[in-house]
């Protein structure tokens, strides 16, 4: 009975109790655990004798892919070559998944060049929630409805998280373009402008009591002397922190306080 990838879907990653091997054509077949996991498989002849080889699992090989190799493998033999010599070569490598991408961001730029507060800033927001989306699909073949359908989950959880988490997103996948990673994805035709909100800046003036409140903490805090004194001269000036960091003694004004 001939495969189709509806089938294997239906299959796919569900508890199963059918048959544990079904055929295609050609040699073409398919192992099924009885957790739903799928295997492609050649059986050919050789020198007399029956042989069965591995290709790869379902769904990061593609069941057009797997006939596309045994089609190959089927010449190969015809002609009189093993086609176990040829595995190697014509064994479609599986292309890289969303979890893949992300893993190899992380290693290769996010944990080599950002600072600590940023690397636990990633870790807690596009890896935690987008490392395990799409399961074994490869990232370039996800068609932008399904991203669109994802972040519209996301949406209904936390509107500015979700902007949030496309920008993130966007930027480890381009950074994998440009690296060659994977070629060109759907995912980057989504701009953040169409996806959640923009995060509110608000404004706040703090009054004569709440600024009492933080010189007194400033003063009992365990901080060194010149953490302490350095955020309040930030109170008294309203300098930016590197500003007053990297102040000399002579800019300083006693006169009129500047």
């Amino acid at each position: 009975m001939a495969i189709s990838d509806t089938k294997l879907r239906s299959i796919y990653g569900k508890p199963y109790s059918g048959p544990a091997e079904i055929t295609d054509s050609d040699g073409l077949g398919v192992r099924i655990t009885p957790k739903g996991v799928i295997s492609f498989q050649f059986r050919f002849r050789w020198e007399g004798k029956q042989n069965r080889m591995g290709l790869g699992r379902y769904p990061a090989l593609t069941l057009r892919d797997a006939r596309n190799i045994v089609a190959d493998l089927r010449e190969s033999a015809d002609k009189g070559i093993d086609p176990r010599t040829l595995a190697g070569g014509n064994k479609s490598k599986s292309k890289p998944t969303v979890k893949d991408c992300l893993d190899y961001w992380k290693e290769n730029y996010v944990d080599v060049t950002l600072r600590a507060k940023t690397i636990a800033l990633y870790k807690s927001t596009v890896i935690k929630h987008m490392r395990d989306a799409f399961p074994g699909i490869p990232v370039e073949d996800i068609p932008v409805r399904l991203w669109v359908e994802r972040f519209t989950e996301e949406e209904k959880i936390n509107p500015r998280r979700a902007r949030h988490l496309l920008i993130q997103l966007r930027s480890a996948i381009g950074w994998c373009t440009r690296r060659q990673f994977v070629s060109t994805t759907e995912l980057m035709l989504l701009q953040p402008k169409d996806i959640g909100v923009k995060p509110v800046i608000g404004e706040t003036t703090l009054s004569y009591n709440q600024l009492a409140k933080i010189w007194m903490a400033i003063e009992r805090s365990r901080g060194s002397t010149s953490n302490r004194l350095l955020h309040q001269l930030l109170m008294l000036y309203g300098a930016r922190n590197s500003e007053l960091r990297l102040a000399i003694r002579g800019e300083f004004d006693r006169e009129e306080g500047l």
